[in-house]
Protein backbone atom coordinates (compact mmCIF):
# COMPACT_ATOMS: atom_id res chain seq x y z
CA UNK A 1 0.00 0.00 0.00
CA UNK A 2 1.20 3.73 -0.70
CA UNK A 3 1.03 4.85 2.88
CA UNK A 4 -1.49 8.31 3.00
CA UNK A 5 -3.07 9.74 5.83
CA UNK A 6 -6.13 8.98 4.39
CA UNK A 7 -5.66 5.66 3.95
CA UNK A 8 -4.27 4.42 6.53
CA UNK A 9 -7.31 6.19 8.84
CA UNK A 10 -9.30 3.73 7.36
CA UNK A 11 -7.38 0.75 8.26
CA UNK A 12 -9.89 -1.49 10.27
CA UNK A 13 -8.83 -3.17 13.68
CA UNK A 14 -8.32 -7.09 13.33
CA UNK A 15 -10.86 -8.83 15.71
CA UNK A 16 -7.42 -10.34 16.66
CA UNK A 17 -3.81 -10.72 16.50
CA UNK A 18 -2.32 -7.85 14.49
CA UNK A 19 -2.21 -6.55 11.13
CA UNK A 20 0.82 -5.73 9.19
CA UNK A 21 0.40 -3.33 5.64
CA UNK A 22 3.99 -2.62 4.10
CA UNK A 23 4.61 0.89 2.45
CA UNK A 24 5.21 0.63 -1.18
CA UNK A 25 7.56 3.72 -0.96
CA UNK A 26 10.34 2.79 1.50
CA UNK A 27 10.84 -0.92 1.46
CA UNK A 28 10.94 -1.69 5.03
CA UNK A 29 8.33 0.42 6.30
CA UNK A 30 5.36 -1.04 7.89
CA UNK A 31 2.57 -0.30 9.92
CA UNK A 32 1.06 -2.83 12.46
CA UNK A 33 -2.34 -2.11 13.43
CA UNK A 34 -3.50 -3.96 17.44
CA UNK A 35 -7.13 -5.26 17.74
CA UNK A 36 -7.70 -1.78 19.79
CA UNK A 37 -6.78 -0.40 16.79
CA UNK A 38 -3.68 0.85 17.37
CA UNK A 39 -1.13 1.68 14.75
CA UNK A 40 2.60 2.00 14.49
CA UNK A 41 4.80 2.39 12.34
CA UNK A 42 8.04 0.14 12.20
CA UNK A 43 10.80 -0.65 10.43
CA UNK A 44 11.86 -4.57 9.75
CA UNK A 45 15.30 -5.79 8.14
CA UNK A 46 17.43 -8.24 8.62
CA UNK A 47 20.80 -7.60 9.83
CA UNK A 48 23.47 -10.32 9.32
CA UNK A 49 20.77 -13.15 9.46
CA UNK A 50 18.37 -12.08 12.34
CA UNK A 51 15.13 -10.26 11.68
CA UNK A 52 15.12 -6.82 13.14
CA UNK A 53 11.99 -4.64 14.40
CA UNK A 54 12.11 -1.13 15.36
CA UNK A 55 9.49 0.95 16.33
CA UNK A 56 9.38 4.37 15.00
CA UNK A 57 6.34 5.81 16.80
CA UNK A 58 1.99 6.05 16.16
CA UNK A 59 -0.02 6.80 13.59
CA UNK A 60 -1.23 9.64 13.70
CA UNK A 61 1.30 11.25 15.95
CA UNK A 62 3.61 10.04 13.40
CA UNK A 63 3.19 11.20 9.58
CA UNK A 64 3.57 9.52 7.04
CA UNK A 65 6.55 11.44 5.77
CA UNK A 66 7.89 11.62 9.30
CA UNK A 67 7.95 7.88 9.49
CA UNK A 68 9.65 7.63 6.04
CA UNK A 69 12.05 9.89 6.49
CA UNK A 70 12.78 7.98 10.08
CA UNK A 71 12.33 4.98 8.17
CA UNK A 72 15.52 6.02 5.54
CA UNK A 73 17.32 6.92 8.43
CA UNK A 74 17.23 4.15 10.10
CA UNK A 75 17.96 1.57 7.04
CA UNK A 76 20.73 4.39 6.25
CA UNK A 77 21.93 3.35 10.20
CA UNK A 78 21.87 -0.66 9.22
CA UNK A 79 23.72 -0.13 5.85
CA UNK A 80 26.39 1.57 7.24
CA UNK A 81 26.76 0.03 10.82
CA UNK A 82 25.13 -3.26 9.84
CA UNK A 83 23.55 -2.32 14.10
CA UNK A 84 19.87 -0.87 14.61
CA UNK A 85 19.71 2.43 16.32
CA UNK A 86 18.35 0.04 19.21
CA UNK A 87 21.72 -1.50 19.25
CA UNK A 88 23.80 1.59 18.73
CA UNK A 89 21.87 3.02 21.85
CA UNK A 90 22.67 0.01 23.98
CA UNK A 91 26.38 -0.03 23.22
CA UNK A 92 26.71 3.44 23.88
CA UNK A 93 25.13 3.03 27.29
CA UNK A 94 27.40 0.18 28.18
CA UNK A 95 30.42 2.18 26.76
CA UNK A 96 29.25 5.46 29.11
CA UNK A 97 28.60 2.67 32.27
CA UNK A 98 32.88 1.69 31.28
CA UNK A 99 34.31 4.75 33.04
CA UNK A 100 37.70 5.00 34.70
CA UNK A 101 36.60 4.14 38.39
CA UNK A 102 35.03 0.96 36.92
CA UNK A 103 38.04 -0.02 34.56
CA UNK A 104 40.49 0.83 37.39
CA UNK A 105 38.21 -1.10 40.38
CA UNK A 106 38.52 -4.25 37.69
CA UNK A 107 42.06 -4.22 36.56
CA UNK A 108 42.57 -4.21 40.31
CA UNK A 109 40.79 -7.43 40.54
CA UNK A 110 42.58 -8.90 37.52
CA UNK A 111 46.32 -8.05 38.61
CA UNK A 112 45.32 -9.48 42.43
CA UNK A 113 49.19 -10.24 42.42
CA UNK A 114 50.16 -6.63 42.91
CA UNK A 115 52.18 -5.90 46.15
CA UNK A 116 50.19 -4.13 48.90
CA UNK A 117 52.81 -1.00 48.52
CA UNK A 118 52.04 -0.83 44.26
CA UNK A 119 48.69 -0.77 44.86
CA UNK A 120 48.73 1.86 47.58
CA UNK A 121 50.50 4.10 44.83
CA UNK A 122 48.47 3.28 42.04
CA UNK A 123 45.36 4.21 44.00
CA UNK A 124 47.17 7.28 45.06
CA UNK A 125 47.80 8.33 41.43
CA UNK A 126 43.89 7.79 40.58
CA UNK A 127 43.28 9.61 43.69
CA UNK A 128 45.36 13.00 42.96
CA UNK A 129 45.87 12.66 39.57
CA UNK A 130 42.26 11.82 38.09
CA UNK A 131 40.24 12.50 40.80
CA UNK A 132 37.76 14.79 38.16
CA UNK A 133 37.99 11.93 36.16
CA UNK A 134 37.02 8.70 37.81
CA UNK A 135 33.24 8.87 36.67
CA UNK A 136 34.03 9.85 33.03
CA UNK A 137 33.86 6.99 30.42
CA UNK A 138 37.00 5.85 28.97
CA UNK A 139 35.68 6.24 25.27
CA UNK A 140 35.26 10.46 26.18
CA UNK A 141 38.65 10.78 28.03
CA UNK A 142 40.54 12.11 24.47
CA UNK A 143 44.34 11.97 23.65
CA UNK A 144 44.09 16.37 24.13
CA UNK A 145 42.75 15.52 27.59
CA UNK A 146 45.57 13.14 28.35
CA UNK A 147 48.36 15.74 26.97
CA UNK A 148 46.28 19.14 28.56
CA UNK A 149 46.50 16.92 32.40
CA UNK A 150 50.18 15.86 32.34
CA UNK A 151 51.44 19.33 31.66
CA UNK A 152 49.08 20.46 34.61
CA UNK A 153 50.33 17.39 36.71
CA UNK A 154 54.44 18.21 36.01
CA UNK A 155 53.92 22.15 37.03
CA UNK A 156 53.44 19.90 40.21
CA UNK A 157 55.83 16.89 39.80
CA UNK A 158 57.66 15.82 36.78
CA UNK A 159 58.23 12.67 37.54
CA UNK A 160 54.99 11.91 39.85
CA UNK A 161 52.97 13.34 36.80
CA UNK A 162 55.43 10.49 34.45
CA UNK A 163 54.27 7.95 37.22
CA UNK A 164 50.42 8.87 36.72
CA UNK A 165 50.48 8.67 33.07
CA UNK A 166 52.07 5.19 33.71
CA UNK A 167 49.51 4.00 35.72
CA UNK A 168 46.77 5.35 32.93
CA UNK A 169 48.00 3.69 30.00
CA UNK A 170 48.37 0.37 31.99
CA UNK A 171 44.22 0.79 33.02
CA UNK A 172 43.53 1.91 28.82
CA UNK A 173 46.22 -1.25 27.69
CA UNK A 174 43.92 -3.90 29.89
CA UNK A 175 40.85 -2.27 28.74
CA UNK A 176 41.56 -2.48 25.47
CA UNK A 177 41.57 -6.54 25.39
CA UNK A 178 39.33 -6.91 28.42
CA UNK A 179 36.06 -5.15 27.05
CA UNK A 180 34.50 -6.60 23.20
CA UNK A 181 31.01 -5.22 22.42
CA UNK A 182 28.11 -7.99 21.08
CA UNK A 183 30.65 -9.10 17.86
CA UNK A 184 33.90 -9.32 20.28
CA UNK A 185 35.60 -6.45 19.13
CA UNK A 186 37.07 -4.24 21.09
CA UNK A 187 35.35 -1.39 22.82
CA UNK A 188 38.75 0.81 23.43
CA UNK A 189 40.47 0.75 20.31
CA UNK A 190 43.24 3.08 21.37
CA UNK A 191 45.39 3.87 24.16
CA UNK A 192 45.38 8.10 24.05
CA UNK A 193 48.45 8.14 26.91
CA UNK A 194 50.37 7.21 23.59
CA UNK A 195 50.02 10.82 22.74
CA UNK A 196 52.59 11.86 25.22
CA UNK A 197 54.91 9.15 23.18
CA UNK A 198 54.28 10.32 19.96
CA UNK A 199 54.81 13.96 20.98
CA UNK A 200 57.89 13.21 23.13
CA UNK A 201 56.00 15.00 26.20
CA UNK A 202 57.35 12.26 28.39
CA UNK A 203 59.21 14.00 31.58
CA UNK A 204 62.76 13.45 31.67
CA UNK A 205 63.46 14.12 35.33
CA UNK A 206 67.40 13.89 36.54
CA UNK A 207 67.62 10.71 38.74
CA UNK A 208 69.18 11.59 42.06
CA UNK A 209 72.82 11.29 42.75
CA UNK A 210 72.74 12.09 46.17
CA UNK A 211 74.45 10.54 48.91
CA UNK A 212 75.45 11.39 52.80
CA UNK A 213 79.07 12.93 52.21
CA UNK A 214 81.40 11.83 54.23
CA UNK A 215 81.66 14.95 55.81
CA UNK A 216 77.91 15.05 56.81
CA UNK A 217 77.58 11.19 57.99
CA UNK A 218 79.35 11.91 61.86
CA UNK A 219 76.43 14.94 62.54
CA UNK A 220 74.01 12.38 60.47
CA UNK A 221 75.04 9.14 62.37
CA UNK A 222 74.60 11.73 66.11
CA UNK A 223 71.09 12.81 65.69
CA UNK A 224 69.85 9.73 64.52
CA UNK A 225 71.57 7.59 66.80
CA UNK A 226 70.24 9.79 69.92
CA UNK A 227 66.78 10.38 68.26
CA UNK A 228 65.24 9.21 71.82
CA UNK A 229 67.02 11.58 73.70
CA UNK A 230 66.39 14.96 72.06
CA UNK A 231 63.39 13.67 69.52
CA UNK A 232 61.43 11.70 72.34
CA UNK A 233 58.06 9.59 71.87
CA UNK A 234 57.74 5.72 70.86
CA UNK A 235 58.78 6.82 66.97
CA UNK A 236 62.15 8.01 68.08
CA UNK A 237 62.67 4.66 68.87
CA UNK A 238 62.03 2.99 65.73
CA UNK A 239 63.39 5.71 63.52
CA UNK A 240 66.44 5.21 64.81
CA UNK A 241 66.88 1.30 64.10
CA UNK A 242 65.06 2.05 60.75
CA UNK A 243 66.90 4.84 59.72
CA UNK A 244 70.82 2.54 61.00
CA UNK A 245 69.38 -0.49 59.10
CA UNK A 246 68.37 1.01 55.91
CA UNK A 247 72.20 2.43 55.92
CA UNK A 248 74.28 -0.71 57.20
CA UNK A 249 72.19 -2.86 55.05
CA UNK A 250 71.86 -0.47 51.82
CA UNK A 251 67.69 -1.81 51.87
CA UNK A 252 64.97 0.17 50.44
CA UNK A 253 62.69 1.70 52.94
CA UNK A 254 59.86 -0.24 51.49
CA UNK A 255 61.17 -3.38 52.27
CA UNK A 256 63.02 -2.70 55.43
CA UNK A 257 59.70 -1.48 56.93
CA UNK A 258 58.20 -4.84 55.74
CA UNK A 259 61.32 -6.65 57.44
CA UNK A 260 59.57 -9.69 60.10
CA UNK A 261 61.18 -10.97 62.94
CA UNK A 262 60.66 -14.48 61.95
CA UNK A 263 62.80 -13.87 59.19
CA UNK A 264 66.00 -12.95 61.08
CA UNK A 265 67.74 -15.23 63.14
CA UNK A 266 70.32 -13.80 65.31
CA UNK A 267 72.19 -17.04 66.37
CA UNK A 268 73.02 -17.85 62.87
CA UNK A 269 73.10 -13.81 61.93
CA UNK A 270 71.28 -13.48 59.19
CA UNK A 271 68.07 -11.42 58.09
CA UNK A 272 65.97 -12.10 55.39
CA UNK A 273 63.90 -9.71 53.16
CA UNK A 274 60.60 -11.75 51.16
CA UNK A 275 59.28 -11.25 47.56
CA UNK A 276 60.95 -7.35 47.33
CA UNK A 277 61.23 -5.23 44.79
CA UNK A 278 62.76 -7.67 42.32
CA UNK A 279 60.29 -10.37 42.97
CA UNK A 280 63.24 -12.36 44.50
CA UNK A 281 63.62 -12.66 48.34
CA UNK A 282 66.95 -11.19 49.52
CA UNK A 283 69.45 -12.36 52.43
CA UNK A 284 72.02 -10.77 53.73
CA UNK A 285 74.35 -11.55 57.30
CA UNK A 286 74.35 -9.49 59.97
CA UNK A 287 77.48 -7.79 61.14
CA UNK A 288 78.72 -7.56 64.49
CA UNK A 289 76.86 -4.08 64.27
CA UNK A 290 73.69 -4.49 62.48
CA UNK A 291 73.60 -7.79 64.77
CA UNK A 292 73.59 -5.31 68.20
CA UNK A 293 71.34 -3.38 66.94
CA UNK A 294 68.78 -5.50 66.06
CA UNK A 295 69.06 -7.41 69.33
CA UNK A 296 69.24 -4.69 71.34
CA UNK A 297 65.49 -3.51 69.26
CA UNK A 298 64.09 -6.91 70.12
CA UNK A 299 65.05 -6.90 73.46
CA UNK A 300 63.40 -3.50 74.32
CA UNK A 301 60.19 -4.07 72.05
CA UNK A 302 59.91 -7.40 73.92
CA UNK A 303 58.63 -8.68 70.64
CA UNK A 304 60.35 -11.53 68.54
CA UNK A 305 57.27 -12.52 65.82
CA UNK A 306 55.88 -9.55 63.38
CA UNK A 307 56.47 -6.68 61.89
CA UNK A 308 60.20 -5.60 62.68
CA UNK A 309 58.93 -1.70 62.52
CA UNK A 310 55.79 -0.94 63.25
CA UNK A 311 53.85 1.72 61.93
CA UNK A 312 51.73 4.26 65.04
CA UNK A 313 48.50 1.87 64.90
CA UNK A 314 51.64 -1.17 65.90
CA UNK A 315 49.57 -3.07 62.67
CA UNK A 316 51.00 -1.92 59.56
CA UNK A 317 54.38 -1.41 58.62
CA UNK A 318 56.64 1.98 58.92
CA UNK A 319 55.95 4.60 56.58
CA UNK A 320 55.78 7.66 58.00
CA UNK A 321 58.92 9.34 58.98
CA UNK A 322 59.11 12.41 57.17
CA UNK A 323 58.54 14.39 60.23
CA UNK A 324 61.13 12.67 62.01
CA UNK A 325 63.80 13.34 58.51
CA UNK A 326 62.87 17.00 58.76
CA UNK A 327 63.64 17.08 62.59
CA UNK A 328 67.32 15.49 61.95
CA UNK A 329 67.51 17.83 58.66
CA UNK A 330 66.63 21.09 61.40
CA UNK A 331 69.05 20.06 63.70
CA UNK A 332 72.38 19.14 61.58
CA UNK A 333 71.08 21.28 58.37
CA UNK A 334 71.74 18.05 56.09
CA UNK A 335 69.12 17.39 53.27
CA UNK A 336 68.80 13.93 52.63
CA UNK A 337 66.24 11.48 51.33
CA UNK A 338 65.81 7.70 52.44
CA UNK A 339 67.74 6.57 49.15
CA UNK A 340 70.57 8.58 49.93
CA UNK A 341 71.22 5.86 52.59
CA UNK A 342 70.79 3.02 50.29
CA UNK A 343 73.02 5.02 47.30
CA UNK A 344 75.86 5.66 50.50
CA UNK A 345 76.08 1.39 51.43
CA UNK A 346 76.80 0.97 47.58
CA UNK A 347 78.92 4.14 46.90
CA UNK A 348 80.92 2.95 50.25
CA UNK A 349 81.14 -0.18 48.99
CA UNK A 350 82.69 0.32 45.52
CA UNK A 351 85.47 2.46 47.06
CA UNK A 352 86.35 0.03 49.19
CA UNK A 353 86.95 -2.43 46.47
CA UNK A 354 83.57 -4.77 46.54
CA UNK A 355 82.99 -6.05 43.39
CA UNK A 356 80.79 -5.82 40.87
CA UNK A 357 78.74 -8.86 40.94
CA UNK A 358 79.20 -9.21 45.31
CA UNK A 359 77.98 -5.48 45.10
CA UNK A 360 74.62 -6.81 43.04
CA UNK A 361 74.01 -9.40 45.34
CA UNK A 362 74.24 -7.10 48.44
CA UNK A 363 72.03 -4.43 46.99
CA UNK A 364 69.37 -6.90 45.22
CA UNK A 365 69.79 -6.28 42.04
CA UNK A 366 69.11 -8.67 39.28
CA UNK A 367 71.77 -9.72 37.04
CA UNK A 368 71.05 -8.72 33.41
CA UNK A 369 70.11 -11.10 30.98
CA UNK A 370 72.83 -10.40 28.23
CA UNK A 371 75.06 -11.03 31.42
CA UNK A 372 75.95 -14.59 30.94
CA UNK A 373 79.07 -14.55 33.73
CA UNK A 374 76.75 -13.62 35.90
CA UNK A 375 74.63 -15.75 35.62
CA UNK A 376 77.16 -18.87 36.81
CA UNK A 377 78.03 -17.08 39.68
CA UNK A 378 76.87 -18.31 42.94
CA UNK A 379 77.21 -16.44 46.36
CA UNK A 380 76.04 -17.71 49.39
CA UNK A 381 75.46 -15.98 52.86
CA UNK A 382 78.74 -16.82 54.01
CA UNK A 383 81.08 -15.34 50.89
CA UNK A 384 78.73 -12.16 52.15
CA UNK A 385 79.66 -12.36 55.77
CA UNK A 386 83.15 -10.41 55.10
CA UNK A 387 82.09 -7.63 52.28
CA UNK A 388 79.17 -6.56 54.65
CA UNK A 389 81.50 -6.42 57.80
CA UNK A 390 84.04 -4.64 55.61
CA UNK A 391 81.34 -1.98 54.56
CA UNK A 392 79.56 -1.67 58.39
CA UNK A 393 83.39 -0.74 59.34
CA UNK A 394 83.96 1.56 56.89
CA UNK A 395 80.62 3.65 57.40
CA UNK A 396 81.41 3.44 61.23
CA UNK A 397 84.39 5.07 60.64
CA UNK A 398 83.40 7.85 58.95
CA UNK A 399 80.90 8.27 61.67
CA UNK A 400 83.58 8.48 63.90
CA UNK A 401 82.64 5.58 66.01
CA UNK A 402 85.34 3.60 67.44
CA UNK A 403 85.58 -0.19 66.25
CA UNK A 404 87.19 -3.21 67.16
CA UNK A 405 90.29 -3.90 64.83
CA UNK A 406 88.98 -7.03 63.32
CA UNK A 407 86.59 -7.14 60.56
CA UNK A 408 85.61 -10.51 59.67
CA UNK A 409 82.68 -12.01 61.69
CA UNK A 410 82.14 -15.93 62.29
CA UNK A 411 78.12 -17.08 62.89
CA UNK A 412 77.16 -19.50 65.58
Amino acid sequence: MNFTKKALAELPAPEEGRTTVYDTVVNGLLIRITTKGTKSFEVRKSVKGNSQRIVLGRFPNLTVQQAREKALAELAQIATTHKTSNQVKEEKRKHDGLTLAKAFDDYLKSHHNLKKLTVSDYQRCMSVGFADWQDKPLVKITRDMVETRHRERTEKSAARANNEMRVLRSIFNYAMEEYLDSEGRAIITANPVNRLSHSNAWNKPNRRKTIIKPDDLPAWYEAVNTLPEWYGGKLAYRARVYFLLCLFNGYRRTECSAALWENINLKERTILLIDTKNGMNHELPLTTYTHQILSEWRDMGGCSTGLVFRGTDNTTPLTHVEKVKEAITERTGIEWAMHDLRRTFATTAEKEGIGGYTLKRLINHKTGAGDVTGGYIVTDIDSLREPMQTITDKLLTLTSVTIQPSKTVTHG
